[in-house]
C-alpha cells in the first residue's frame, strides 16, 4: 500500500505525522481569547468566548477551525484550555493526539492517549490508535501489546487484525501477517487495504494468489491505480524471473499478462508514466526495440523529470544507432539525477 494512503487508514485524517519530522513538543499555549484574525468562522468563535470564557466546547470547537488554517499553534492553545476547563472530556485528549502527530510529536500524541486511558481503560478506539502510533515509531512489541488489549474487548474488530499484520509484516514474520491480514478480509469482506497486503506478500511467491487478491481490490475501488499497478508488477517481475532461470514460455505468458495489465491501468489513468516505462522495460526484454523506445519516450512525455525513463530512451536509441539522441538522453538523465552512474558510464564510452 502505498505510503499516503496507509497513513489515511491509519488516522482518518490528513496530514498526520507520516512526514518525516523533527520530533518535539508542541507550542505552549498563547492568549487568543481577545484577537480577531478575519477568519469569519474563527472570529464568530472567539466571540463567543468573550461572553463564556468559561465553556470548554467553543475552545474545542476553535481549535479545528485553527487546524483549518494551518495554525497548529493557536489550535493547540485552544486544546490546552479546553483540557484544563473539562480534564474529564475524552474527546479532547483524543483531539489532542491527533493535533500532536500533526506536528510530528509522536511522543506527545501517545501521552495524551495514555491519559485517556487512564481514565477509560476500555476504551477500544483509543487502544487502536495508540498502537497505531507505537506502529508508526517501529514500536512493534508496544503496538501489539495494546492490540492484545483491544482484542480482549473485540475480537471481531477487523482493524486490529490488518495492524497487526502490518507489525507482523516488519517484524518479517510473513506467515503470521498472512494469516492476520486473512482474518482481517474474514470479518471485513471489503478491507481494500488487507488485499493489498496480501497481493503484496505473496508478490515473490510463483503462484497466482498475490493477483487473485489484487483482483479482489480492484473489485472494491475499479479507479485504485495502485492495485492495477501492483498486478502489472507481480507478472512482470514473475515473467522476470523466469526468463531469468531461461524458461521463456513463461516468461513471454508472464510479460504478456503484465502489458494486458497495464494498458487497461493506461485507460484508467493515461498520465502514468509508470506504467508506460514498465512496459518499454518488458519490450526491452522481448527484443522489441520499436516499441520499447515509444514506451520511455511517453513516460518522459508524461512525466519530463523522469530521469530513468531518459537513460531507457537512450539505450534503446543506441541499440538503433541514433548516437546522438543516445547522448541527449544520458545528458539529460544526468541533469535530473547528476549521481546517476550508468549513465555516466555510458556517456565514457561515446564518442564526444
Amino acid at each position: 500500500m502505498n505510503r499516503y494512503l496507509l497513513c489515511a487508514f491509519l488516522w482518518g485524517i490528513a496530514a498526520t505525522g507520516c512526514r518525516h519530522q523533527k520530533e518535539e513538543n508542541p507550542a505552549p499555549a498563547i492568549d487568543t481569547a481577545v484577537q480577531t484574525f478575519q477568519i469569519p468562522e474563527i472570529d464568530r468563535l472567539t466571540q463567543l468566548i468573550k461572553k463564556d470564557p468559561n465553556n470548554p466546547n467553543l475552545y474545542y470547537q476553535r481549535h479545528f477551525a485553527f487546524i483549518q488554517h494551518n495554525d497548529l499553534k493557536r489550535a493547540f492553545s485552544d486544546l490546552s484550555m479546553a483540557l484544563a476547563l473539562d480534564s474529564a472530556n475524552l474527546s479532547y485528549y483524543d483531539a489532542m493526539a491527533e493535533l500532536a502527530l500533526r506536528s510530528g510529536a509522536a511522543q506527545a500524541a501517545v501521552k495524551a492517549y495514555q491519559q485517556l486511558l487512564q481514565r477509560n481503560p476500555n476504551h477500544l478506539e483509543a487502544i487502536i490508535k495508540l498502537s497505531k502510533v507505537f506502529y508508526l515509531q517501529k514500536d512493534y512489541t508496544n503496538s501489539l501489546l495494546q492490540l492484545s488489549r483491544a482484542e480482549a474487548l473485540d475480537r471481531s474488530n477487523a482493524e486490529i487484525w490488518f495492524i497487526r499484520g502490518l507489525n507482523l509484516k516488519e517484524m518479517k514474520d510473513t506467515v503470521r501477517a498472512i494469516a492476520a491480514f486473512q482474518k482481517a478480509v474474514v470479518l471485513k469482506p471489503e478491507f481494500y487495504d488487507a488485499y493489498i497486503q496480501l497481493g503484496l506478500l505473496h508478490s515473490n511467491r510463483p503462484s497466482s494468489l498475490a493477483a487473485q487478491y489484487y483482483d479482489n481490490a480492484i473489485r472494491l475501488d475499479s479507479t485504485s491505480v495502485e492495485a492495477y499497478y501492483n498486478k502489472g508488477k507481480f507478472f512482470q517481475d514473475r515473467g522476470l524471473r523466469a526468463f531469468d532461470q531461461r524458461n521463456y514460455q513463461q516468461a513471454h505468458q508472464d510479460f504478456e499478462l503484465a502489458k494486458a495489465v497495464y494498458r487497461e491501468l493506461i485507460t484508467k489513468n493515461p498520465q502514468y508514466e509508470l506504467a508506460y516505462f514498465n512496459m518499454g522495460f518488458i519490450y526491452a526484454k522481448q527484443d522489441s526495440l520499436d516499441k520499447a523506445h515509444r514506451m520511455f519516450d511517453l513516460a518522459v512525455k508524461m512525466n519530463p523529470a523522469y530521469a530513468e525513463a531518459y537513460y531507457y530512451r537512450g539505450l534503446m536509441a543506441l541499440q538503433k544507432g541514433d548516437v546522438q539522441q543516445a547522448q541527449a538522453d544520458f545528458r539529460q538523465c544526468l541533469s535530473l539525477k547528476p549521481d546517476f552512474k550508468k549513465a555516466a558510464d555510458e556517456l565514457k564510452q561515446m564518442p564526444q
